[in-house]
């Protein structure tokens, strides 16, 4: 399993609320599940008995009033993926560094703005 940790200085709903908007339209996970009440989203990529399946824990934690974080976990759906060890690494630093620009689009004053 690999895991990684964003900071964003928003409010942890406005952060999980344009988190789930990118899993919900920009991606290609499949199986999505959101916990609205807890801020998790959980994914799957890939077919469940493929070999390069892969699980994902998304969840994002208030730090502050306007501080949160977001915690991207990646894991193996397959024994088999265990020969392919740093792909998960590789999965999890590509999709911070999507999840990190997306969510900036989301969550700026003047796209919120423009919104209302």
């Amino acid at each position: 399993m690999q895991r990684t940790i964003l900071d964003f200085p928003r409010n942890a709903r406005r952060v999980y609320t344009a988190v789930k908007h990118v899993f919900e339209t920009r991606t290609r996970f499949c199986n999505i599940q959101c916990d609205d009440i807890h801020f998790i989203i959980e994914a799957r990529r890939g077919w469940f008995i493929s070999p390069m399946s892969e699980s994902v824990k998304i969840k994002v934690v208030a730090t502050g009033t306007e501080q949160s974080q977001v915690v991207i976990e990646s894991s193996s759906q397959s024994v088999l993926n265990l020969l392919n060890i740093d792909a998960n690494k590789k999965n999890v630093t590509d999709l911070s560094d999507f999840i990190q620009n997306e969510v900036w689009k989301l969550v700026g004053d003047a796209e919120v703005k423009l919104r209302k």
